[in-house]
């Protein structure tokens, strides 16, 4: 199978996932982050968290996808502003011809987030420490961070 094809298999496994999840909680969230990587697109069946996204860098074009278990979700700190801690892991998929094609790890995302017009909008800031498990141990320095700044929409339950 070509490196297109999984990628197009990966993608439409966890968007599957996601739409099938979305009524084991409080429904389902779309949306999209922007940071590190560039552009991410946000599946989110509550209290799971699944993003797609795309490296635009000509030097070091990829595809990230991660899936997170949110611990702590909405907990309210003053007002509309809240917080989540979750516990994840992600993937990249370097499509430059490297010989470590696919990078994995672990992810710890945390954040504040605020929700607006009775909880439909949330606009949150997210930072991830991670953890490199192969090609080999690695405790990633502030560039393998991944931060983001992003918004959710809540889908209405039919």
């Amino acid at each position: 199978m070509s490196k297109k094809a999984r990628i197009i298999v990966i993608s439409l496994v966890l968007l599957v996932l996601g739409i099938t999840g979305a009524s084991a909680g409080d429904g389902l969230r779309l949306g999209l982050e922007f940071g590190n990587p560039l552009a991410v697109i946000i599946i989110r069946p509550d209290p799971l968290d699944f993003k797609v996204g795309y490296n635009f860098d000509q030097n070091n074009p990829n595809i990230f996808l991660s899936a997170d278990l949110r611990i702590i979700s909405g907990y309210r700190l003053i007002d509309f502003l809240h917080m989540f801690l979750g516990l994840g892991a992600y993937t990249d998929i370097y499509l430059d011809g490297r010989d470590n094609a696919i990078t994995l790890g672990a992810r710890i995302p945390f954040g504040l987030q605020a929700f607006l017009f009775d909880r439909i909008l949330e606009l949150f800031v997210e930072l991830a420490p991670t953890i490199s498990f192969f090609p080999a141990l690695q405790f990633n320095n502030v560039q393998g961070w991944h931060g983001y700044a992003g918004f959710t929409f809540q889908v209405p339950k039919f």
